[in-house]
């Protein structure tokens, strides 16, 4: 469920190493082509890359779906991001989004200190559940933007 800096592969097997991480939860949106998350942040933090790896499993050996390094626009500074966006990222990996998402993704997001956060997702279930100005998380409930933040210690007081 999160990403190592410094190094390029997922490891869904580090959540010991990391015992906040599997507390807080990203937001996802899918919607027609655009697959958007929100990242919980606490004032002052930057994002500095975002990955998606396709897992694997027993048959085969995770991949890297794609990335984006330093998001850009004023959405970014809130960790609301377009994943497989071209423009929103200083850089971007050259893969197209797929037309089928495996069943599952471990989507991660670095920041600039070096910490990291990141959900196993099934984006296909996460395309079916749409609420307004809210998004879905893989508790399986609706959380909007604000709440999403309030996981973090930062925004609660």
């Amino acid at each position: 469920m999160t990403l190592l800096l410094g190094g390029l592969a997922t490891s869904c097997g580090l959540v010991p190493e990391h015992p906040g991480d599997d507390v807080l939860v990203l937001g996802f949106r899918v919607r027609e082509h655009t697959v958007e998350i929100k990242v919980p942040m606490c004032a002052g933090e930057k994002i500095s890359r975002v990955e998606v790896w396709d897992p694997g499993d027993d048959r085969k050996k995770e991949k890297r779906l794609w990335w984006g390094q330093d998001p850009l626009g004023a959405t970014a500074g809130n960790g609301q991001l377009e994943l497989w966006s071209p423009t929103d990222y200083r850089k971007v990996s050259k893969t197209e989004k797929p037309a089928s998402f495996p069943a599952l993704v471990d989507v991660s997001a670095d920041f600039s200190d070096g910490e990291s956060v990141g959900d196993l997702v099934d984006l296909d279930e996460a395309a079916k559940h749409q609420a307004a100005n809210k998004y879905w998380t893989i508790k399986g409930k609706y959380m909007s933007a604000k709440e999403i933040d309030e996981q973090l210690s930062c925004r609660t007081g």
